[in-house]
């Protein structure tokens, strides 16, 4: 990993090498942060297309604009085809998979409003690297193999031929080639990307997705629209942190550092558990407003404020302090998906972006002669009725991703963002904690150890938590178990993280990735 603070003009943190290549083109050509954001998210679209795509359900991103000195927020969140009707999703299976399952495919058009809000460049510039690899075809590795497999498994021969003309997924070490996709996105560099929404593309999409069953419509396409946002934010011990506003999951990872913040971390030890314990009691109590409050802030009235303010957070803590274990149903975590890049640029533009196809491959639905496998938004809804998450005609779905960038007195000093379903929310937190509270580099950070709870008990600690520890949490009655069964590596906690820390003094950048020094880039 890339971790060696120096006197830099850009720093990128990825999912993927290929990625960190794009950006790094780019912004060796002139381009800014945004820019060569969307240039990597265009490039992961290809390269690891079960985690997202340029048919996926969406995503969200906060960007810090030199400039204005402020940082900005972008939601490109899907929306529920205009068609839903509750009767349609009482079977859950078509709820999860399948052509009933999609939602208005929201990635283009949230790569394109953040290129014309901030960025500098044409969009045929940011997605040349992309089509190259989509054209060319790259290796094929053990982790895509086995995601590709399972589509092969699941998805109807329609699908099954437009992804894998031969019937079956590339071996590992051969080349994954995806021409149909290549020429797709070809046409949007040379029409612009406004024509994945009006035309004969959305025709396409919607001819396939109803004559299997489905409810899309060219009139969703034609009336999705991203929203510029204001990010919610809070002050954590003089550092603020900025994430993507509700639909987005990160209002929880903030309210879980609000609740921390009334006690002292900096002396505890980062490994120890009465910091882990003091964390899984607080991200408990936090969940519960999560399952309550959110949802889409069209629909429902989410009081960000009451959420957020010091006296939730001091009747929380007083709460614990009480030396209760907060009781709760553990909700299912949702699974190994989606992919986040953040970027520093030379004039200090920072981005972090998260975007999704939901989980591996999405719906399991590839459009023939387009090679655009769609996510399945559908599956982020509650079906539960009056619930604020519930889904609704031209609803965004509450979802995890929580993009999120670090100031001090105005001045960018962070952004981290990783994948990971709904651990993203409470590993979030943590990456926040790790830099501020522990003094971690960016390296130390997205490697230390982590642990999840969504309410109840029992709860999760990644591999590297000493089994000592483990112990000790059970003796505080705690019933603890390792790793995930979704989100990502079993053993562990979440996906791969990544950040990137600017020095407040000196301006050096240091940039890390879990997914190893490949997919850092620092020039």
């Amino acid at each position: 990993m890339s971790d060696r603070p120096i006197a830099s003009r850009f720093a990128i943190a990825t999912p993927h090498p290929q990625a960190a290549r794009a950006a790094r083109d780019v912004l060796e050509e002139g381009g800014n942060a945004t820019d060569a954001a969307v240039a990597a998210m265009l490039t992961l679209c290809v390269v690891i297309p079960g985690s997202v795509g340029i048919g996926g359900y969406g995503g969200s991103m906060v960007v810090y604009s030199a400039r204005t000195r402020r940082v900005h927020g972008i939601d490109f969140d899907s929306r529920a085809p205009l068609a839903y009707r509750d009767e349609l999703f009482a079977d859950p299976g078509k709820r999860n998979t399948g052509y009933l399952s999609v939602s208005v495919p929201a990635v283009i058009a949230g790569l394109e409003t953040a290129r014309r809000e901030f960025g500098s460049m044409a969009w045929g510039q940011l997605s040349r690297h992309a089509i190259e690899l989509a054209e060319q075809g790259f290796v094929m590795d053990p982790e895509l193999k086995r995601h590709a497999d399972r589509f092969v498994e699941k998805a109807d021969p329609v699908s099954l031929r437009a992804q894998f003309a031969a019937g079956s997924a590339p071996a590992v070490g051969e080349l994954l080639v995806q021409r149909d996709l290549a020429h797709l996105m070809q046409r949007l560099a040379d029409k612009g990307p406004a024509t994945f929404y009006r035309g004969d593309i959305p025709r396409a999409i919607v001819a396939q997705v109803r004559s299997h069953g489905g409810i899309l419509s060219e009139d969703d396409f034609a009336r999705y629209a991203p929203t510029l946002v204001d990010p919610v934010s809070i002050n954590y011990r003089g550092y603020d942190l900025f994430t993507a506003a509700p639909p987005s999951g990160g209002i929880t990872s903030l309210s879980i550092l609000k609740v921390l913040e009334q006690f002292e971390l900096a002396g505890m030890d980062p490994r120890g558990s009465s910091y882990y314990h003091l964390f899984l009691e607080a991200a408990k109590r936090c969940w519960a407003e999560r399952h309550r409050y959110l949802g889409d802030t069209d629909f429902v009235s989410v009081p960000i404020n009451e959420i957020l303010s010091a006296q939730t957070a001091a009747a929380k803590a007083a709460d614990i302090r009480k030396g209760n274990l907060a009781q709760g149903s553990e909700v299912p975590g949702s699974g190994p998906h989606t992919a986040n890049v953040c970027v520093v640029d030379g004039e200090r533009n920072v981005v972090s972006m998260t975007a999704t196809q939901g989980y591996q491959f999405g719906a399991m639905v590839c459009i023939e002669g387009l090679g655009l496998v769609l996510g399945h938004g559908m599956s982020r809804f509650d079906y539960i009725p009056g619930h604020p998450n519930a889904p609704a005609p031209n609803k965004r779905m509450f979802h995890n991703m929580s993009p999120t960038i670090i100031t001090q007195s105005g001045r960018p000093v962070a952004a981290v963002g990783l994948p990971g379903g709904t651990k993203i929310v409470t590993v979030t937190a943590q990456l926040a904690v790790n830099l501020i509270d522990f003094g971690m580099s960016a390296e130390q950070t997205v490697t230390a150890p982590r642990v999840h709870t969504e309410g109840g008990e029992p709860v999760a600690v990644s591999s590297a938590v000493p089994e000592f520890v483990v112990d000790e949490l059970r003796s505080m009655g705690h019933a603890v178990r390792r790793g995930q069964d979704v989100g990502g590596p079993r053993a562990e906690i979440a996906g791969q993280a990544n950040a990137i820390v600017i020095d407040p003094t000196t301006g050096a950048l240091s940039a890390a990735s879990g997914h190893g020094p490949a997919a850092v880039a620092v020039g």
